[in-house]
């Protein structure tokens, strides 16, 4: 599996340098999408809830000091060759999206999610916190997002996705199946 590392280099090597808080927050709308449209994670690394939104500590310590100079465009541990076509393809959708986004929408645009709030439940404004970012409520509030269908990325096409017709086929042939099982509970509650 892929790690933040690896997200954040793909992202330098599609646009360049970019500050480390913008980098960070293109780094956790990439997970967080990919559980949104998904359901499973990109990167092993879990966010936490720093003041100025989802930050994820190694990353944040490679973009920070480790970098060889301040405008440098490699990490020391990437690779961005982990990363299935399927991640790189729901980064680019991220990347399309946001990039009219200065940096200062961004962060203010996570720190209004429900996820974040969450976790800094208790912790005074500007404080630091290392409280996670939960996984669960990522995906639901992703999801929710996608299904109000207000501005958001649109979810990439994946390889290995089927033709209406053959969505269609799979429907027909799991109603069928259960189309028994349907007929028993529909005689039991008349």
């Amino acid at each position: 599996m892929a790690t933040t590392i690896d997200v954040a280099q793909y992202i330098y090597n599609k646009l360049g340098w970019i500050d480390s808080g913008r980098l960070m927050k293109l780094t956790y709308n990439s997970q967080a999408w990919s559980l949104g449209w998904y359901g499973r994670s990109m990167v092993t690394q879990e966010f936490q809830a720093w003041p100025d939104g989802p930050v994820e500590a190694i990353l944040h310590s490679q973009t920070i000091y480790q970098h060889s100079g301040s405008t440098s465009m490699t990490l020391p541990s990437a690779n961005a060759d982990r990363l299935s076509d399927a991640d790189k393809a729901s980064i680019d959708s991220i990347l399309d999206f946001f990039r009219s986004f200065p940096t200062h929408e961004l962060n203010e645009l996570v720190k209004t999610e429900s996820t974040w709030q969450d976790a800094r439940a208790g912790v005074a404004d500007g404080e630091p916190s290392k409280n996670p970012l939960s996984q669960a409520s990522m995906k639901a509030s992703y999801v929710l997002q996608e299904i109000q269908d207000i501005s958001v990325p649109v979810r990439p096409k994946t390889y290995g996705q089927h033709s209406f017709d053959d969505t269609r086929h799979k429907l027909f042939g799991t109603a069928a199946r259960w189309r028994t099982a349907l007929d028993l509970l529909a005689e039991r509650l008349a």
